[in-house]
């Protein structure tokens, strides 16, 4: 028995000598006492299984059979144990020595002179199974694979590790074998020259290869160059139809015939991922050419529904997963003091575009020139309309109140433009490309001594001519001044008076006092307050106050770049919040508010307002709407207590 004294070796090779997976616990016990005691002497660790060998081995059969190195099973009344790798080391060893076996077909399962159990070999067709199988291989070594040859041919067993190689290598060896005897080598050639004229070099270097270097000729093949493909096509048909051709074929030719149905299979196998290779590698550089072209920005879903000039979408043509690693790699890797090739500009509601670097500054020219015709046409209607009222707006007269216009404009009309301005990447580009072209004409500059420019100069919107284009669509009267200014005096001042009166009325009827019923009990009024007290407590974090922290809940969910807008979107939701509350109160005065109810008002609140439920930090705006609603309540001046 072997020298190794752990339990596991000394089981496999009390196997082997009795050829049989099947081990008798009984008689196996027996054998390593008395192998312990007889070896001993000159082996000091086989001590531990001197004494008390069959309690020793029942303690270490446990782990084996937890890890699935073997079972414990009843067979003809009685235990014995199956070792369930003994298969797989009998096929191990019969692919030891592959240039021993050469002249002879490949071992079937009845070599092995041991049955071995059909439940642990999988059957595969080389014709008709095998394609797939390698496309998709199993992982485990069990179940056995059974490769099963065309017509009479036999069969093989091979492990799943031991595909692609050492099948191919054996494969090879086999064929080699049978091109050295009788002068083969030049016989297949004077049989192959007619379809490979004009390439008659290459065709004889192929087959020396694979009688002088069989190994470099696999390596070969698994590059799969035309040439390549067609010589190992050719070469398996001519060399399938002689030995069919013959009634009794020699041991090496049937070895050799099993060899071409499987270097046919690989050989159509890496030409499928040659040919594979190359549509991705084409379908990329279609990628990276539409990336390149107007619009020059896009989203992620816009590229996964790029297609080609004949309308196939180009994923499928690129699996996802390279789709992925391209825009990685594009979007990451760089040289060094340059940015990457490809730019992620991202939004202002978390949208993401893919640029390419080249490409930032046509962008930006295109973006302006769109929005140039948009803000123009907002402004001339806006002022329009101002001076049709005989009224007017720091804007018409001063630059800096018109750049404030403008970019009030810019990021209503034109989020994308704003955000491409506002992203720093936009800088680091322009100047990349002003140092690589070694400046940038006048007419294209964006930024002076680091600095963006101001909007009126890159829209190429004047403030007087868009008020002079404005007053010229007026009647003759509007541009008399002494004429306009008594009619502006007469209709504004009517206006400011009812305007006074109507703020007035308004902040009468809006008032703390608004949000409350008409009636309301004072044990309703302080039920109400205590709500708004108990939710307060129970909501803000240690350190803050009420106003503090709604503060901090603004500046997460209100991400707007401009000030207007950031200010416009505030007071909306204000003023939503105030009469939903209002609302609320006045239609059940006697409910109880809890902290439950806070957050359906709130919840309501987010889902009947589209805008509000597209932005993003929406447990800020939940939880600031909350605390909104309480610091009304609170402010609310309550009568009958103090």
């Amino acid at each position: 028995m072997a020298q190794n004294t752990d339990l596991y070796p000394i089981l496999r090779s009390y196997a082997n000598k009795n050829h049989s997976p099947y081990v008798a616990i009984d008689s196996f016990i027996d054998v390593l006492g008395k192998t312990a005691k007889r070896n001993v002497g000159d082996h000091p660790e086989w001590t531990r299984w001197v004494d008390d060998t069959a309690l020793k081995v029942w303690e270490d059969l446990t782990p084996l059979v937890e890890d699935g190195h073997c079972q414990i099973i009843d067979l003809d009344g009685s235990s014995r144990i199956l070792l369930l790798h003994f298969y797989v080391e009998l096929v191990q060893q019969s692919w030891q020595n592959l240039d021993a076996q050469a002249d002879l077909p490949f071992y079937d399962e009845n070599s092995f002179q041991v049955p071995f159990p059909q439940s642990r070999i999988r059957p595969v067709s080389v014709e008709f199974d095998f394609p797939s199988y390698i496309e998709q291989p199993q992982e485990s070594i069990l179940p056995i694979i059974k490769l099963i040859f065309p017509g009479n041919l036999g069969n093989t067993l091979v492990l799943a590790n031991m595909i692609p190689s050492p099948l191919m290598e054996a494969a090879i060896l086999k064929i080699r074998n049978l091109m050295r005897s009788h002068n083969n080598k030049e016989y297949f050639l004077h049989k192959l020259i007619p379809a490979f004229q004009g390439k008659e070099t290459q065709l004889r270097e192929a087959l020396n290869q694979i009688v002088v270097k069989p190994f470099e000729a696999l390596r070969i093949m698994r590059d799969s160059g035309e040439f390549i493909f067609l010589f190992w096509a050719y070469f398996n048909n001519l060399l399938k139809h002689d030995i069919n051709q013959k009634k009794e074929p020699l041991p090496a030719e049937t070895g050799a015939l099993q060899s071409v149905y499987i270097i046919e299979v690989f050989n159509n196998y890496y030409k499928g991922i040659a040919v594979r290779k190359k549509e991705q590698e084409l379908a990329l550089k279609n990628l990276e050419l539409q990336l390149g072209k107007p619009p020059f920005l896009y989203t992620l879903d816009d590229i996964i529904k790029f297609v080609d000039h004949k309308g196939i979408p180009l994923l499928g043509q690129y699996s996802q997963e390279a789709l992925e690693h391209y825009l990685k790699t594009k979007t990451t890797e760089a040289k060094e003091d340059e940015l990457p090739e490809m730019l992620i500009v991202h939004g202002l509601q978390d949208e993401r575009w893919f640029v390419k670097k080249i490409r930032m500054l046509p962008l930006c020219a295109r973006l302006l020139a769109d929005a140039r015709v948009r803000i123009r046409r907002a402004i001339s209607k806006r002022w329009l309309r101002l001076l049709k009222q005989y009224q007017n707006e720091y804007a018409m007269d001063n630059d800096e109140e018109f750049e404030k216009l403008l970019q009030k404009y810019l990021y209503e009309l034109a989020p994308t433009l704003g955000a491409v301005l506002g992203d720093q990447k936009l800088y680091l580009a322009y100047c990349e490309l002003e140092k690589v072209q070694g400046g940038i004409p006048e007419s294209s500059r964006i930024y002076i001594d680091g600095v963006l420019i101001p909007l009126a100069s890159l829209l190429l919107i004047r403030r007087k001519d868009i008020l002079t284009d404005t007053r010229m669509l007026l009647p003759f009267w509007y541009t008399v001044p002494i004429i306009s200014e008594i009619i502006a005096f007469f209709k504004n001042w009517g206006k400011q008076r009812n305007l006074k009166k109507r703020r007035r009325q308004k902040e009468q009827d809006a008032g703390e006092e608004d949000l409350l019923p008409a009636k309301q009990s004072d044990l309703q009024q302080h039920r109400l307050r205590a709500a708004a007290q108990e939710l307060r407590d129970s909501l803000i974090p240690d350190g803050y106050t009420l106003d503090s922290y709604l503060a901090l809940l603004h500046d997460r969910w209100n991400r707007l770049l401009g000030k207007q807008a950031k200010k416009n979107l505030t007071e909306d939701i204000h003023s939503l919040i105030r009469d939903r509350l209002r609302h609320t109160l006045r239609i059940q005065p006697n409910a109880v508010l809890t902290e439950a109810s806070f957050s359906r008002m709130a919840d309501k609140i987010i889902m009947d307002t589209p805008t509000l439920s597209q932005l993003s930090a929406q447990d800020s705006l939940k939880l600031y709407i909350q605390l909104y609603m309480v610091k009304n309540i609170l402010n609310i001046k309550f009568s009958g207590r103090s």
